[in-house]
């Protein structure tokens, strides 16, 4: 990838919502977060790991959309602006997941069926390039020989210095935690409201 630029596609995915047959608006922005900020959603999400880690298999690896949701209602509760981004991740040598933007288009147009694999990533922000993920570390160890002690670890970091020092690229392709209630059966909003207790 060279010219990456995670935020002209983080600017790009936060306007695709209207064209995916969305109503909600993301909640963050292309404002980059203070490191704090992050680092403090981060701790928070580690505290409360009994919580939200619960009834999940543990392998995490093919788990994105259901530890997004998760952590997009833990956080949002506590009042930590934080949305679901959707798209792709790679290296110099490999893609990840197959994903574009007609791809995900289309997958939002199709009635929801659980049992067919849904080829994305999906991973949590602050806005910015802020990046919180704890499904990626655990299928780059189980498949692509990172180590193993990331199996149980998750990132917490700008997407920009991944790709500097670690050869990994977020390819953000839309913005919005309503997607996932269209292309699954859970809306991570609806579980938010339910957390908060509306």
């Amino acid at each position: 990838m060279p010219t990456y630029s995670y935020f002209d596609l983080f600017a790009d995915a936060l306007t695709r919502w209207p064209s995916m047959g969305m109503n909600r608006a993301p909640v963050v922005s292309i404002e980059q977060p203070s490191t704090k900020q992050v680092q403090q959603a981060y701790a928070f999400v580690h505290d409360q790991y009994h919580l939200w880690r619960t009834s999940i298999p543990g392998y995490l690896g093919n788990q994105c959309m259901e530890v997004t949701t998760r952590l997009y209602g833990l956080l949002n509760s506590r009042d930590i602006k934080a949305d679901i981004v959707i798209g792709s991740v790679s290296t110099e040598q490999y893609r990840f997941f197959n994903c574009d933007v007609p791809y995900l288009r289309e997958l939002a147009k199709e009635l929801v069926d659980e049992t067919v694999p849904i080829d994305l990533h999906a991973w949590i922000t602050l806005g910015g390039d802020s990046v919180i993920d704890f499904t990626l570390p655990s299928k780059l160890a189980r498949n692509h020989g990172a180590p193993q002690n990331l199996m149980n670890e998750g990132f917490c970091a700008d997407a920009t210095g991944m790709a500097k020092h670690m050869g990994l690229y977020y390819e953000p392709m839309l913005v919005g935690s309503q997607y996932l209630a269209l292309v699954n059966s859970a809306d991570p909003h609806e579980i938010l409201l339910r957390l908060i207790g509306r």
